[in-house]
């Protein structure tokens, strides 16, 4: 009896460790797709060097062949650093961008979001992954 106690609770050790290693799985995945979906976005704003119809259109057609998760929430963008986003209020796809000014130029900031389902309780979670471009017209 008492070695029938100890495997269960082996078991019981080891299926907790295993939801654990899933999780973090789960999440260095979704991780990896939002910070793929930040650069691609910055690489952009820094080809065109602004963020306006020929970059946004790029932007569309690249995180729709990345299968990036397509925007069903109305959420709009949050404030930043006291700056509102560029992007609309409902786009296609969930990413934010500011503009900021400096003395040497201007910038971008850029959020994507990652994003957890738990579909027993019907909750979905979003985490912003914020990066920023090059400072643009440096010595022009």
């Amino acid at each position: 009896m008492k070695e029938s106690i100890a495997n269960a609770y082996i078991l019981n050790l080891v299926i907790v460790f295993v939801v654990i290693f899933i999780f973090f799985f789960a999440g260095s995945l979704t991780y990896s797709k939002a910070f793929k979906v930040k650069n691609r976005i910055v690489d952009i704003i820094e080809k065109y060097e602004t963020y306006d119809s020929k970059a946004i259109e790029e932007i569309t057609a690249s995180l729709s062949e990345m299968g990036y998760r397509v925007n069903t929430s109305n959420k709009g963008c949050p404030e930043r650093n006291g700056k509102t986003s560029l992007t609309a209020t409902v786009n296609a796809y969930r990413y934010c961008v500011y503009e900021y000014s400096t003395t040497k130029g201007k910038y971008y900031g850029v959020a994507a979001y990652m994003y957890f389902d738990f579909p027993i309780i019907g909750q979905s979670v979003e985490f912003p992954v914020y990066g920023e471009t090059k400072i643009m017209g440096i010595l022009r």
